[in-house]
């Protein structure tokens, strides 16, 4: 991992310059290794859907349309929850977390450029994997104004969880088992990939609990189905769920005390 920056070049910087400066060097960490990100993070949601679409093509569009988006919803939680996961718990392990408390930085600073960087670094595998899987389920693709302001609150909450699950871990096997079951468990609790009426009732109900349900749902209402103003409640769900794990993620990450001045 990259650590190239010094106390004294960060130094004095603002808190914009410290997000920009942490998101750049997140990126060129990944800069060789994104086309297999890529790959990694389309192999499940193109598989899930093409299992799930067998049925679907027979339940109607309605299906077809949750199939879809749950696949999309799946492609995020694997590239932004998994991967944030493995890498805070690098960073913990490796004592990255440290090194960069050690300099005028705040914690908020890299958790916003871990964030940030691995949901640019998503985008590729939402993009093949929605485009991919509308040709193959034969939904059509209906954007709405909402629609990037729908996708970036899609993200937050899988990215805010991987990094609460990361920080809290202290091995990269133990942060990416935990975020995998966590990933397994988000998909089956709710209609994230399944219509409600066809889920016992007890999961339709588990799944108000959630996030990755509203992300679903937030999708379908600006991508599939745009329905207007109809995804502002499910817009308000994820913006909880982003706040709470940001929050939980914050108050748990150690982080010593930081220099107030260079010497």
């Amino acid at each position: 991992m990259s650590m190239s920056p010094t106390r004294e070049g960060i130094s004095g910087l603002s808190f914009p310059r410290q997000v920009w400066n942490l998101f750049r060097i997140q990126l060129t960490n990944w800069r060789w290794s994104w086309p297999q990100m890529v790959l990694t993070g389309m192999l499940a949601p193109m598989v899930s859907l093409a299992a799930l679409g067998l049925f679907a093509r027979e339940s109607g569009p309605e299906a077809s349309e949750f199939v879809l988006t749950g696949s999309v919803t799946m492609a995020i939680l694997f590239e932004t929850q998994n991967k944030i996961a493995s890498n805070f718990a690098f960073m913990r392990s490796t004592g990255a977390f440290e090194y960069y408390a050690s300099m005028p930085v705040r914690r908020e600073a890299l958790i916003l450029a871990t964030l940030g960087a691995f949901s640019l670094l998503s985008l590729p595998a939402v993009a093949v994997t929605l485009l991919l899987g509308s040709a193959l389920l034969d939904v059509p693709l209906g954007f709405s104004p909402f629609a990037p302001f729908c996708l970036l609150l899609a993200l937050l909450p899988s990215a805010g969880l991987g990094a609460l699950i990361g920080s809290r871990c202290t091995t990269i096997e133990q942060a990416s088992s935990l975020s995998l079951a966590t990933t397994l468990l988000m998909m089956t609790l709710g209609p994230v990939a399944v219509p409600p009426d066809l889920l016992p009732d007890i999961l339709v109900t588990i799944g108000h609990a959630n996030p990755a349900v509203y992300a679903s749902s937030t999708l379908r209402q600006s991508i599939t189905s745009p329905s207007g103003l109809d995804v502002l409640p499910s817009l308000g769900a994820l913006c909880v769920f982003a706040l709470a794990a940001w929050l939980l993620t914050t108050l748990g990450m150690h982080w010593r005390a930081r220099y107030s001045r260079v010497s």
